[in-house]
């Protein structure tokens, strides 16, 4: 392609691109992405966990790139994928497009370097608020920015999104999965409820909160503690802990939850444990990044600090 004409209006000089050829349509970033991915490891899943997409939507990309240029990128092999000879053409002109956006992508993010992380609210609201100061210390001169969601999938088809903190049992493909902490579960209620409750069968007359419509927070706690008689089923469904643990705070009955995300209310004494028996459910919390991010300075200190102040509880 010859130079680009700063002029991209009528009157370009000859030879240059004018405006509308700029912006005629092409095929996504993404399908280019996938098409480079697939090239260079050889197969559709190997670029699928690369990419932390689906082996169906890379399959798609190629599909619409082949469709685009009206030709075969790919001869398939039971070995893996070859390149045809129109389909090694494009890899050189993907990667030279890929590598200069990439190259403008590091100079902007060295100006002004930013991270976005997901995490679940309540996970947001009760463990990174109280230790925000550190955390923004050990991020230097890097911008943290927070997204809450209910969803605890590794999803990082969104690329402003950095890391994403999980709850969940693991292994996911094609991430780096660092282990915070692990869950544990206990009953929570106000001190006044708290005084009715003299055993675990007093939780038949008590009103149970739920923090997801599943009810497997209860019913892990029960069995942990050997209790059959009571239904699990029974009582308030919330969306979220933090909803679950603001019912039990105004008294309107006996939530489950992990500890943790309720120490500032046990301080403050709006609820405590009525009980001694806490229980594992198996899900630990995670902090997740594509294992090709693992390199980025702002992910290894996020990674860090996160860390550390898990250590320290």
């Amino acid at each position: 392609m010859t130079k680009q004409s700063k002029n991209l209006q009528a009157g370009y000089a000859t030879g240059t691109y004018p405006l509308a050829d700029l912006t005629r349509p092409l095929p996504s970033l993404a399908g280019f992405q996938a098409f480079v991915a697939a090239a260079y490891l050889g197969s559709v899943s190997k670029a699928a966990e690369h990419l932390c997409r689906t082996q169906g939507a890379v399959s798609r990309q190629i599909q619409q790139l082949e469709a685009h240029y009206q030709c075969a990128l790919f001869v398939r092999h039971t070995s893996g994928l070859a390149l045809t000879a129109e389909g090694d053409t494009l890899l050189t002109v993907a990667v030279h497009v890929l590598t200069q956006l990439v190259q403008h992508a590091d100079i902007q993010r060295d100006a002004v370097s930013v991270i976005t992380v997901r995490l679940p609210s309540t996970f947001a609201i009760r463990w990174l608020l109280p230790r925000l100061a550190d955390i923004n210390d050990a991020l230097g001169g890097t911008e943290l920015r927070i997204s809450t969601s209910a969803d605890d999938v590794p999803d990082f088809t969104a690329s402003d999104v950095d890391a994403i903190v999980v709850r969940g049992t693991g292994p996911w493909m094609g991430v780096e999965a660092v282990p915070l902490f692990a869950e544990t579960l206990t009953p929570m209620c106000t001190p006044t409820l708290a005084a009715s409750l003299n055993s675990v069968a007093d939780l038949a007359h008590a009103t149970l909160l739920h923090p997801g419509s599943g009810y497997a927070e209860w019913r892990c706690w029960l069995d942990g503690v050997g209790t059959t008689q009571i239904d699990a089923r029974r009582g308030l469904v919330f969306d979220t802990l933090e909803l679950t643990l603001t019912a039990a705070a105004e008294g309107h009955g006996v939530a489950i939850g992990d500890p943790r995300m309720a120490q500032e209310r046990l301080d403050a004494g709006s609820l405590m444990m009525p009980f001694r028996e806490v229980v594992q459910n198996g899900a630990s919390y995670f902090l997740i990044y594509p294992s090709q991010r693992a390199a980025q300075r702002k992910i290894r200190d996020l990674a860090d600090i996160f860390v550390r102040l898990t250590q320290k509880e």
